[in-house]
């Protein structure tokens, strides 16, 4: 990719995002950075307006939590399927604890599409 196509498809990124940096320095910034990124990863030869879309929306996008109520999201996704996976770490509303055992806890979530159990080993739960 040519210098100069380059700095283009900053620059067309660089206006999706200063709504959401407010400084158009910034933006810049993080544009060439992701312009660079995506020309080294996938030998870009040019950038269409889906791809500066798609990678405004993915910069932009907030990243998951990595725990729920301090269960890790990898230990949910092992024990649960996906639907209650779905209900725990979209919309769980509290988290309650009905049994432990001396290396297991037993974790109720409590969700807006109802009550969802699983076992959790006390040595991969986050400290409160």
């Amino acid at each position: 990719m040519k210098k100069a196509t380059l700095m283009k498809s900053a620059h067309r990124l660089a206006k999706e995002l200063v709504p959401f940096t407010e400084n158009y320095s910034i933006a810049l910034s993080l544009a060439l950075k992701e312009v660079w990124r995506q020309v080294k990863l996938y030998d870009k030869k040019c950038f269409g307006e889906v791809a500066i879309i798609n990678a405004a929306s993915r910069m932009t996008t907030p990243k998951h939590a990595d725990d729920v109520f301090g269960v890790p999201v990898w230990i949910l996704s092992k024990n649960l399927d996906n639907d209650e996976y779905y209900a725990v770490t979209s919309c769980a509303n509290e988290m309650n604890v009905e049994r432990e055992t001396e290396k297991a806890e037993l974790v109720s979530f409590s969700t807006d599409y109802g009550h969802v159990t699983v076992w959790v080993p006390k040595s991969v739960l986050v400290a409160a």
